[in-house]
């Protein structure tokens, strides 16, 4: 079986500008001629039915009044209005007198926006508000406390990354300095290794904070925590071009179906769903994880344990996978360490376009793309994903192209 390049579809979502520029275009469309308050006028002129059409059939296509949405073409160019927006996001305060007149009284009011978003990029109070970001996009933070690691370092990380114009693959590749730590008072990042006892650095993957935030059994949890918020999407993470019927549905997995366990725990079980449509990819990528315990720190053994009743049991690289399998990040993509699973998933196209989604989120004020089901259509990326590619992966400058794009400047 192969594997399809691209995951499925992502369903369409409309901007919240967007929407309510289409509930302000729905009057005019309504004012169309026809028998009734809902009746739209076809060719006919009556409604668009005709008298020897059968029951329920419209003959022709409707012609509509597109007045509507030609509001959309003509908004106007706000800019007073964009540096408003783009303050409260990116330093979490109101503009200044003096940034307002700065526009208002320009010759060139597009210059002097692009040249106010460009100081609060590189102010200090945008670093501080991609922390508080990143800690929101990845569901954890807070200082350490005794044997428990500090839970910040990979938010700050992030945010450090974006902030110094580096590429974002460096989030999984780093092999030094990927724990830093944020002076508040300095406003400042400040160097910091992150000392979980791995053999190698990985960027976040080997961040003691994120290992223990996510520990649980099996190690399933890291592997989630790794695929919702890089990846932008719950598992199944692939599909085969040819499904085959399994038990009481399709198996959708380019893996092999046996490759992966079937017991102590049976993922090859097809009773009430197929398991394997997840657990193919997740086995293969679990039991790099698995050598950090409880508190995140790695230990030269598997260090998870197998949920059985009535006592869970150490877990074995046995109750992942068969015989003969190696991890791996995707089905053509083997890693045999976590430095080679960054590596990975730095390669992943998908997890670009995840970064570029969950930026345009953030720019135009959406929700959580997994939780809260906030996706983006794949028109919209399209430019961002080409300015991020040209740019060397640079998340801040993606932001400004952003920042300074139509839809963010015209109301």
């Amino acid at each position: 079986m192969e594997t399809k390049g691209r995951r499925p579809m992502r369903p369409m979502q409309q901007s919240p500008r967007l929407a309510i520029l289409l509930a302000a275009a729905i009057p005019l469309l309504a004012a169309c001629k026809g028998n009734g308050p809902i009746d739209v006028a076809g060719a006919d002129g009556n409604g668009g039915n005709d008298d020897n059409a059968a029951p329920g059939v419209v003959d022709d296509a409707p012609a509509l009044d597109t007045s509507g949405i030609q509001l959309l073409d003509s908004r106007p160019k706000d800019y007073s209005e964009a540096l408003r927006t783009a303050s409260l996001k990116l330093v979490r305060q109101l503009p200044t007198l003096a940034q307002i007149k700065s526009i208002a009284g320009a010759r060139d009011q597009k210059e002097a926006y692009e040249a106010e978003i460009d100081k609060m990029l590189a102010d200090p109070r945008f670093n501080e508000r991609m922390i508080k970001w990143w800690k929101d996009v990845m569901r954890m933070g807070g200082a350490a406390n005794g044997k428990n690691p500090s839970r910040d370092t990979a938010p700050v990380f992030a945010a450090r990354i974006i902030a110094e114009d580096r590429p974002f693959t460096e989030l999984f590749t780093a092999s030094s300095n990927n724990c830093p730590t944020y002076d508040g008072t300095a406003r400042a990042f400040v160097d910091g290794d992150c000392n979980s006892g791995a053999p190698a650095q990985a960027g976040v993957l080997t961040d003691p904070g994120v290992m223990y935030q996510f520990y649980g059994s099996m190690a399933f949890r890291r592997v989630r925590w790794v695929q919702e918020v890089f990846l932008c999407t719950k598992f199944p993470a692939e599909y085969s071009t040819t499904p085959v019927h399994k038990g009481s549905a399709d198996y959708t997995s380019p893996w092999p179906f046996e490759s992966i366990a079937s017991a102590p725990i049976d993922f090859q079980d097809t009773k009430s769903v197929i398991c394997a449509n997840c657990h193919t990819s997740i086995n293969h990528i679990a039991p790099l994880f698995a050598n950090f315990d409880e508190t995140g720190a790695y230990q030269n053994k598997i260090s998870v344990t197998t949920p059985l009743a009535p006592t869970a049991v150490p877990t074995e690289l046995s109750h992942w996978l068969q015989a003969g399998e190696t991890t791996s990040w995707r089905m053509k993509s083997p890693a045999a360490d976590l430095p080679a699973l960054g590596a990975a998933i730095a390669k992943d196209p998908d997890v670009g376009e995840c970064a570029v989604a969950r930026m345009w989120n953030f720019t135009m004020s959406k929700e959580d793309i997994v939780s809260d089901l906030a996706t983006v259509p794949a028109a919209v990326l399209k430019p961002y994903l080409a300015e991020f590619e040209g740019n060397g992966q640079n998340l801040k400058k993606t932001l400004r192209a952003m920042l300074t794009s139509d839809d963010f400047t015209h109301f």
